[in-house]
């Protein structure tokens, strides 16, 4: 068991999206989610949360919709090539760091002045 005084840890069951769906079920409208991946983003816009990408840009219900096109273009140009030779994401930099750092200030101030 994994005990934490400034966070919910919280086992979640095996499945392929089970740890999105349980994140995305326990976000309200107001919260804040950090992820990579376009679909959670979007379930989390849908339930009026903001959603910030660990690069620091935001997604948003105007460009969601977009991204996730592209998602499923480049999936299925990848599987009608049968190369599935996907590096790693590249090594994270100092540069990057401070951007998600300072939009992620922003998007806290702005969901302060909100609320």
């Amino acid at each position: 068991m994994i005990l934490s005084a400034y966070s919910d840890v919280r086992i979640i069951g095996s499945g392929a999206d089970a740890v999105d769906f349980a994140l995305v079920n326990s976000c309200r409208a107001g919260d804040i989610v950090v992820t990579q991946d376009y679909g959670v983003a979007a379930m989390a816009l849908a339930r009026g949360a903001y959603a910030i990408n660990q690069d620091g840009w935001l997604y948003t219900n105007e460009n969601i919709e977009g991204l996730l096109a592209k998602r499923h273009f480049i999936k299925k140009m990848r599987n009608a090539t049968h190369k599935h030779h996907l590096k790693g994401p590249r090594k994270r930099t100092d540069e990057v760091d401070e951007k998600f750092t300072e939009a992620l200030e922003q998007l806290l101030d702005k969901v302060i002045d909100f609320q």
